[in-house]
């Protein structure tokens, strides 16, 4: 058989692994050094005779071969349910405490739901703060627990804040998710987020406590890939199919205006191109699109980008650059302040994000490259804030980025990402909104704090 085994990088295992040569590893896994405790010991002392191997044994969890069940040592069955105390001990052990048959009560509590939720991340993070910061998001708000402010006075040293986390198990009313699309709202929309789930529906958020507000109605339910809310307000949804449809009612002009311009609408173009779109000659698939301050941009399967946007006569204009290796994943704009110059951000399969500008040529590197599709992004700025990128990769990393600067900060909540969204929030800050398949987190970054490994 083919084993892939992770090691921490500071475990003793480790530094003897990396001693000797690399090479293929045969084993049976039948043997009693794998399925025995004492037959792992007894194996030790004639591989290294000098070291205690009794704590690299692999726990977490019991271990079960035919006839034969090993129990969670005695140090694992010692740690107290306490939230200071979880965050502080090893990370795999408290898995497999929380694991444990004896342990039903607390593996169904709020605080034992949170830590499996995610599990992945804390067992990853290496400083303390850095996992009770991902415990607390993983921890529903709406939901009374005594462990939160303990965590939450651990999470100082940390570069975000946590705002509020909703989950499926927190009993809320019009639970949004599992989610797998998010998008900003605009005019009519501008308080609100637009939330889509992996069913088509579309809900709208309050923006400043995250609540279900409303339920916007679709004429085809599909599987959302991305949202839109156009400069009107107008919202369309991206299906997983390649297709566009509107969501929700067209707006309708008030007042004198209707009365004398019935047929006037300046956005009636953009709407239809932005419609019309997927039927385009050439065929090719959409997979990512994201509303532009005067348009939208489009991203296909063969890495394309597409940028619709309203030029001065009103007619709609259309601008296409190959960025990418395969299909992009997401896509984002804005338009620079005190400027009429529209910038592109985009993401695809290759791990790479790539900045274009309709009037120029795409940046020949990319600004961020990893060995990983991306999953999600969005980008804000304003008068008071430099340019920021939000960026969700498929590996379950959330970064946000100052590109004036160049700070990066990392996030893990554990569970994988389907959408990001940014906000500015009542009091200026930027909002940081990530949609998981069970919970919806919003945090804040703090780019002037010392930032900590995720």
């Amino acid at each position: 058989m083919k084993l892939v085994v992770e090691s921490r990088s500071d475990a003793l295992c480790t530094e003897q692994l990396l001693d000797q040569n690399p090479g293929p590893a045969l084993m049976d896994l039948s043997q009693p050094r794998w399925t025995d405790f004492g037959g792992f010991l007894q194996w030790g002392q004639t591989v290294a005779p000098a070291v205690d191997v009794g704590p690299l044994y692999p726990y977490p969890g019991p271990v079960v071969s035919p006839g034969l069940q090993v129990a969670v040592p005695r140090e694992v069955d010692d740690i107290a349910f306490t939230a200071g105390s979880m965050v502080r001990a090893d990370p795999h052990a408290v898995t497999a405490w929380l694991e444990h048959e004896d342990r039903a009560a607390e593996m169904a509590s709020d605080l034992g739901r949170a830590w499996l939720r995610a599990g992945q991340a804390l067992c990853g993070a290496t400083k303390v703060s850095t996992r009770a910061l991902t415990l607390l998001a993983a921890l529903d708000s709406g939901r009374p627990s005594e462990a939160r402010s303990a965590l939450e006075e651990m999470t100082q040293p940390e570069s975000w804040r946590l705002v509020r986390t909703y989950t499926l198990e927190g009993g809320h009313s019009g639970w949004p998710g599992p989610v797998s699309a998010l998008a900003t709202g605009r005019a009519r929309h501008a308080e609100h987020v637009l939330c889509a789930d992996f069913l088509g529906a579309i809900r709208l958020l309050d923006s400043v406590g995250g609540t279900a507000r409303g339920r916007l109605s679709t004429r085809r339910s599909r599987p959302a890939k991305a949202l839109m809310c156009l400069p009107d307000g107008t919202a369309t949804v991206l299906d997983e199919f390649g297709g566009v449809s509107l969501v929700g009612e067209v707006p309708q002009k008030q007042g004198l205006q209707a009365l004398l311009e019935p047929e006037s609408d300046p956005w009636s173009r953009l709407r239809e191109a932005v419609l019309a779109f997927p039927d385009r000659p050439d065929g090719t698939k959409l997979t990512a699109a994201a509303s532009l301050p005067d348009g939208v941009v489009f991203g296909d399967a063969t890495g394309h980008v597409h940028v619709l946007s309203v030029g001065k006569g009103g007619e709609v204009e259309a601008t296409s650059q190959l960025l990418h290796n395969g299909p992009v994943e997401a896509v984002t704009g804005l338009e620079l302040n005190g400027t009429d110059i529209t910038l592109v951000y985009s993401g695809g399969v290759d791990g790479r994000i790539r900045a274009w500008s309709p009037a120029a040529e795409p940046m020949p590197e990319p600004l961020r490259s990893r060995s990983t599709s991306l999953a999600a992004i969005s980008a804000s700025t304003s008068s008071a804030h430099s340019l920021e990128l939000i960026v969700a990769w498929a590996d379950g990393l959330v970064e946000y980025m100052d590109l004036d600067s160049g700070t990066v900060l990392p996030f893990r909540p554990g569970p994988p990402v389907r959408a990001v969204c940014s906000q500015r929030a009542a009091t200026g800050e930027t909002l940081v909104v990530i949609g998981m398949d069970e919970a919806i987190t919003a945090l804040v970054p703090n780019p002037s704090a010392p930032v900590n490994g995720s």
